[in-house]
């Protein structure tokens, strides 16, 4: 997922990189409000599911801003008729797919919602913002589920097998944490954005624990994942760093970035932040497909139990611990 999205930020610098600088406009001060209501949500939204959260609001407002604009097809809403500000649009679809996710937070996205009106001149009898309200009740009548998660997901935690996923030991404290389930197991069914489902790119099994890929594997991420001793250098110690913070705020801050250097109309926008987030989603989806899929252990979990997993060639270290 981390490679994909990297990869995406890039394709979009080069596709865009000769278009006119302009300043932001409301896809981009809309996503930066959502980011802001994922990341400080409570309970947080753990691991993707954030980015779910994300690709949900950019569609809805990519959905909005089309219908006016009518540059680029529609991704799934089709609003005939629709005109007005597509400011306005995007406001209020943003408003109300955020809201639709988190309740919660209603009043104060409410208050948000009505100071961004007021500050950017725009009226509440717009016609555009009926269509926002159109684009965002398409969109999460389309990804119900995804906006909702599962009402009771029955917890995974895995088994003791040699070489099966299972909660780990708590970073932060040392302890054991078996009373953690796996984070979303049930992510790699939901619904996708642009693919045809999570397991349409499903990975091959991992390597046997007794085989030669697994013995080098397992001794490299040793030897350069580990959080004291390490072998790596500080580039790789840097680029850890950089994508240890897997949240929606490290990827969507450099394409808010892209599109107010490197387009100079909402339609692109919207339809920039649109792709790069349902690719992203998609690619949560598909990881997440793979570790349900084939329940692997994790690096720390393998290497503290690598005296116990038939392998010879793999010394194991019961209290390493991963960058």
């Amino acid at each position: 997922m981390k490679r994909m999205a990297s990869l995406l930020v890039t394709t979009a610098i080069i596709s865009w990189s000769l278009a006119t600088p302009v300043q932001a406009d409301a896809v981009t001060d809309w996503n930066e409000i959502a980011v802001d209501t994922v990341v400080a949500a409570s309970p947080p939204r753990l691991g993707p599911l954030g980015f779910l959260d994300i690709a949900v609001v950019q569609a809805s407002v990519y959905d909005a801003v089309q219908a006016i604009g009518k540059k680029y097809k529609t991704y799934k809403v089709e609003i005939p008729g629709a005109s007005g500000s597509p400011d306005a649009a995007v406001a209020k679809a943003a408003r109300d797919t955020l809201i639709a996710i988190f309740p919660d937070k209603s009043e104060s996205l409410d208050t948000t919602y009505r100071g961004y009106l007021t500050k950017k001149n725009l009226k509440e009898d717009d016609p555009a913002i009926g269509v926002g309200e159109k684009a965002a009740a398409g969109i999460i009548s389309q990804y119900a589920d995804t906006v909702r998660g599962p009402t009771s997901p029955a917890p995974f935690k895995g088994d003791i097998k040699p070489g099966m996923w299972r909660p780990t030991i708590s970073y932060q404290t040392g302890s054991p944490s078996s009373d953690m389930a796996m984070v979303a197991p049930w992510l790699g069914s939901m619904k996708c954005f642009v693919i045809n489902s999570g397991d349409q790119f499903r990975a091959p099994p991992p390597p046997e624990l007794t085989s030669e890929k697994y013995t080098k594997d397992y001794n490299e991420v040793k030897d350069l994942g580990s959080f004291s001793n390490s072998k790596r250098t500080e580039e790789q110690t840097q680029l850890a760093q950089f994508y240890a913070a897997l949240t929606p705020n490290i990827w969507e801050k450099p394409l808010r970035d892209l599109a107010e250097k490197h387009t100079d109309n909402i339609n692109d926008s919207s339809r920039l932040l649109a792709l790069v987030s349902l690719a992203i989603a998609d690619a949560a989806i598909t990881v997440w497909d793979n570790k349900r899929q084939h329940v692997y252990w994790r690096p720390v979990t393998a290497i503290q139990e690598g005296e116990n997993d038939g392998n010879p060639a793999t010394v194991g270290d019961p209290n390493w611990q991963r960058f």
